[in-house]
């Protein structure tokens, strides 16, 4: 895991969606190669990236976001715990918002891959994290990770993926709810992005004037993806259905205009689409000293 010396301060970013406050809240990064990547070759890759502005490193973001209002502290998803060195920042990052675990009474899951569960589960598996929390996530993601029969057919690096996700629905327990649509929380709906794991879902807000749709992982590497939504990544379950489904949402938020946030988005963390022609692309939404 990185050395804490080398950290950034904690990232938050703050906007206003009708009656909630969203906050990006970056758990860290992935230390992942352009490799993992079809469609694109780690070169090309690694140009599109330097080309955006970004520095010449094919590091992933990870964030979760925060929701709160109407009575609610909610958060999506867990970030990666430091597994493997994946984020872990999570926990520093919510004690600098001012927001104790306690206080956490929904999580709304996109999916079960360990970087967006390994936060919600401590040293001992049992013991989740946020223990006032109701765990929720789409009936297909918990019935593709506790399958038996799924796990025995797949490959062995991604056996440990099945144990984590298991470990975290077991922790807990009677507080875990799936769903398929409509709303988990007031003005706050789920909705099934499939491809990436079967289960994978997006949450949408509904502030009236304004609304965000929080994406999952409808891309891993913006300024790869967007441009490229045909480019994959080996994480993905079915490729074919990932890469179907992204441009499906490309073509929606680019037609519709409304703020996006994901948790592989570059900080700070929402953006906003437009298409030229054909061409997709990403305009990430300064931060702004007001909440706005």
């Amino acid at each position: 895991m990185t050395n804490s010396n080398s950290w950034q301060a904690a990232g938050l970013n703050r906007r206003k969606i009708g009656d909630y406050i969203v906050t990006a809240i970056v758990d860290g990064f992935i230390a992942v190669p352009f490799d993992l990547l079809a469609g694109i070759g780690p070169d090309e890759a690694m140009r599109m990236t330097v080309a955006a502005g970004r520095p010449s490193s094919s590091a992933m973001t990870v964030s979760t976001y925060l929701i709160e209002g109407k009575g609610r502290t909610i958060l999506v998803d867990g970030g990666g715990g430091g597994i493997n060195g994946w984020g872990g920042r999570l926990h520093a990052s919510l004690a600098a918002a001012n927001v104790n675990p306690l206080m956490i009474d929904q999580v709304l899951l996109t999916h079960a891959h360990p970087d967006h569960i390994g936060g919600l589960v401590g040293a001992l598996p049992s013991a989740p994290l946020f223990p006032n929390a109701e765990l929720v996530m789409h009936d297909a993601e918990f019935v593709f990770w506790t399958d038996d029969a799924i796990l025995n057919q797949a490959p062995d690096a991604m056996k440990p993926f099945f144990q984590a996700a298991r470990v975290v629905f077991e922790a807990y327990g009677a507080r875990r709810r799936t769903v398929s649509e409509g709303q988990v929380a007031p003005g706050i709906s789920i909705e099934h992005f499939p491809g990436h794991t079967p289960g994978h879902s997006g949450y949408r807000i509904d502030g009236g004037d304004a609304s965000l749709l929080i994406w999952g992982d409808i891309v891993h590497y913006p300024d790869i993806q967007v441009p490229r939504p045909e480019v994959t990544i080996a994480f993905d379950a079915d490729q074919t259905a990932a890469a179907a489904t992204r441009k499906k949402v490309l073509e929606r938020v680019s037609a519709t205009g409304e703020l996006v946030a994901g948790m592989h988005l570059n900080f700070p963390g929402f953006g906003r689409l437009s298409k030229t022609g054909q061409a997709f692309e990403i305009r990430h939404e300064p931060w702004s000293a007001e909440l706005i």
